[in-house]
């Protein structure tokens, strides 16, 4: 993800909903800034049809939701904070491809947990599932400040040396 798909993430973002936390452009930007992951699916010029942002352990990302793993696991890890997909998109796969190239990019850095939160409060149903396909398991439960409340997600991943 570049400063150039900003657009097209805040739109898709904005299209989200509550599924996940509104995004304008300075907090964006402030995201982009800091060491991250970020992935962005688009087609054609003019339409991402969807986004993952993701940090590794050591970045000075301030979300609740990260410190408190960031406190609980010294391993190193990929915390994937936001994962959104046009609508028009949904069940094609696009958000097992971001999930997909993120293991990839935990693999090439010798990384084995992906970490997540889904909220429970509201509930999240379609997310919780989609996680537990994708082999998450619960790691605990948090109260943020805005009142949600949030299963905290890791998986481990595979070994990359086979040990």
């Amino acid at each position: 993800m570049t400063e150039g798909d900003a657009l097209r993430v805040l739109g898709v973002n904005a299209a989200a909903g509550s599924g996940v936390a509104s995004l304008d452009a300075a907090e964006l930007a402030r995201l982009l800034a800091l060491p991250n992951e970020h992935r962005v699916a688009i087609a054609g010029e003019d339409a991402a049809f969807g986004y993952a942002l993701a940090f590794p352990r050591e970045a000075a990302y301030d979300g609740e939701e990260f410190r408190a793993l960031r406190s609980a696991i010294a391993a190193p890890f990929i915390y994937i904070d936001q994962v959104a997909v046009a609508a028009a998109h949904h069940r094609r796969g696009l958000g097992r491809a971001l999930y997909q190239a993120l293991e990839r990019i935990a693999a090439r850095h010798r990384i084995r947990i992906l970490c997540c939160e889904v909220n429970t409060r509201p509930p999240n149903p379609a997310s919780l599932a989609f996680h537990a396909r994708m082999g998450f398991d619960a790691f605990g439960t948090l109260t943020v400040s805005d009142g949600r409340e949030v299963r905290l997600l890791t998986r481990t991943l595979p070994d990359p040396e086979g040990a």
